[in-house]
């Protein structure tokens, strides 16, 4: 297995079926219902976007799931620096 990261909205919008139509089934109030092309172009700027990291995993060159990280900066506080 391989874990790369990815530009490709194709791969992320079609590994997201799964776990959004979870989300949809357990909170239809708050998910709409997964719409592949709507997906497609969401992601399509969403992987532009320099606060966004996604990284695919492989299995014999297969994708098979991905994970979606978000880089925050907090502004210096009284707990940080």
């Amino acid at each position: 297995m391989n874990v790369i990261q990815t530009w490709d909205h194709e791969v992320i919008a079609k590994l997201n079926r799964n776990v959004h139509n979870l989300h949809a089934k357990l909170y239809p109030k708050y998910f709409k219902e997964y719409n592949y092309n709507a997906m497609k172009e969401t992601f399509k700027n969403l992987v532009k976007n320099n606060s966004f990291v996604f990284l695919v995993i492989k299995d014999h060159e297969v994708p098979i799931g991905y994970a979606w990280i978000e880089i925050k900066n907090y502004p210096e506080s009284a707990f940080k620096n």
